[in-house]
């Protein structure tokens, strides 16, 4: 309880929470530096969630990432592969800059849901890891990783990422990081139980440690290559109906493992959050009527391959 109090006092453009904040709730184990390839939202239900609720990235996004490619490029843009791109939702934002943008996921689910919701001639879906990249070596002018690469085996991913790279292309990390609820004169109210569930509900035990990159703001998230860019001026911005916004909260990693150790639970758990904040707006409306503005802060990160070909550090 004596970390929500802190979380609560942190302001709304601080909730990439601190480092300090974080190891001392217990939510991130010792070794959060352990090479592995993680393995989640595979099951099609939530693929299918994942592509209803998840929130999309904007064009101001992709157009940064584009004038960060173009610079030291003379040439069109040819090709960009998206690492890790679930149902699509970062993927597409590349379509209107690029000949030809490919998106990847360890996930056939997702994969099958991304290729089935895919209205662009010039965007490809394939089943492929971020350590072992499906494409042939120089081939990419970009690779973008859109709230995936905390997941990934840092080394192996860098080293993968250097061999697709044409010579000054370049690589762009971005994530979405912890929500922020407004309505009308209950903001404070809804944060307070928003964090409470994320910090302080039986879910606090089932986040996978390389979840603590995206508290942590992508302050530790290692790139492969010098002169690394950082932009954290953006945010996504949506209006949920309230079961809507808890249909988002319904793909979270932590939930589904939740869910996996209490099949017992089957959503009463999240029911019980969304009475909690139904309560707290205090209106007669019917929840599917109560619209929660949500802001997600943006953090981007890019870094460019030198023109001589070498191995990333």
């Amino acid at each position: 309880m004596v970390f929500l109090k802190s979380l609560l006092r942190t302001s709304r453009h601080n909730l990439f929470f601190r480092a300090d904040l974080l190891k001392g709730s217990g939510c991130v184990e010792k070794n959060i530096w352990r090479k592995m390839t993680v393995r989640l939202y595979e099951e099609a239900d939530h693929a299918e969630s994942y592509q209803k609720f998840r929130p999309t990235y904007g064009q101001e996004l992709a157009e940064k990432i584009v004038a960060f490619v173009k610079e030291k490029k003379t040439t069109s843009l040819n090709q960009a592969v998206d690492i890790g791109c679930g149902s699509g939702q970062s993927t597409i934002i590349l379509a209107p800059h690029f000949q030809q943008v490919t998106g990847i996921d360890i996930s056939e689910a997702q994969i099958a849901m991304a290729t089935a919701q895919n209205k662009f001639n010039n965007v490809q879906y394939r089943v492929g890891h971020a350590e072992h990249i499906p494409l042939p070596d120089s081939s990419v002018d970009l690779v973008s990783c859109g709230t995936s690469a905390h997941w990934f085996d840092f080394p192996k991913f860098h080293k993968e990422v250097d061999r697709v790279l044409r010579p000054l292309g370049c690589l762009a990390v971005y994530t979405y990081g912890i929500n922020y609820l407004s309505y009308k004169d209950t903001t404070a109210e809804l944060n307070r139980i928003f964090l409470e569930f994320k910090y302080d509900s039986p879910i606090r035990d089932h986040w996978h440690e390389k979840r603590w990159h995206i508290d942590d703001n992508y302050q530790h998230i290692p790139m492969p290559y010098k002169g690394n860019v950082r932009d954290d001026s953006m945010t996504i911005e949506v209006d949920y109906p309230l079961p809507g916004y808890i249909g988002y909260l319904s793909t979270w990693s932590a939930y589904r493992e939740y869910c996996r150790h209490n099949p017992e639970d089957k959503g009463a758990i999240l029911q019980k959050l969304q009475q909690r904040l139904y309560e707290a707006v205090k209106t007669t409306k019917p929840p599917e009527e109560v619209i929660l503005h949500v802001s997600y802060p943006v953090v981007l990160l890019m870094a460019r391959k030198p023109h001589m070909e070498q191995t990333s550090a």
